[in-house]
């Protein structure tokens, strides 16, 4: 049941598609986010601080949620999979936006920014996506988009990740 309704009394309303999009508090993240919502979605959008959250949940309004969610932190991504899939329903989409960076040479590099990038890019994606699978195939629905940077395809001086 959304807040909204637990405080109006008012059941549950019936949600055709639940999205979860992380790194949805600015940029590529909140427009995905925005247009979910516009297509009917109900969707959940995360950032890495409350205040990230909080806005996130003001500009989705009822066709939304925003929620605190560290990626690089396993157990805090399932447990967000489980209170979404307990108070939502199964998530039908998913959309993988978090991004960190971590700028420099290489060789000034420290190995905790190496390990942060790899988790938010690499294993956040594996993390999420294997969480939510089961969701999907009980459903016999599912999407999962994955989202890159451009530098990605071809870097630049400077931009060791």
């Amino acid at each position: 049941m959304t807040e909204q309704n637990a405080q109006n009394n008012q059941p549950p309303r019936q949600i055709a598609q639940i999205a979860l999009v992380t790194g949805a508090s600015r940029g590529i993240g909140e427009a995905i986010a925005k247009q979910l919502a516009a297509q009917g979605c109900f969707v959940i959008g995360t950032a890495t601080t409350e205040n990230g959250a909080k806005q996130i949940g003001d500009r989705l309004a009822d066709q939304g949620a925003g929620r605190v969610l560290d990626v690089r932190d396993t157990a805090a991504m399932d447990a967000l999979v489980k209170s979404i899939e307990a108070e939502f329903g199964a998530i039908s989409i998913l959309v993988n936006n978090a991004g960190i960076t971590k700028d420099g040479l290489l060789m000034r590099m420290s190995e905790q920014d190496f390990q942060d990038i790899l988790q938010v890019h690499l294993g956040a994606v594996f993390h999420l996506s294997k969480a939510v699978l089961r969701g999907m195939s009980k459903a016999r629905f599912g999407r999962i988009i994955n989202i890159s940077s451009v530098v990605g395809q071809m870097g630049n001086a400077g931009q060791t990740n």
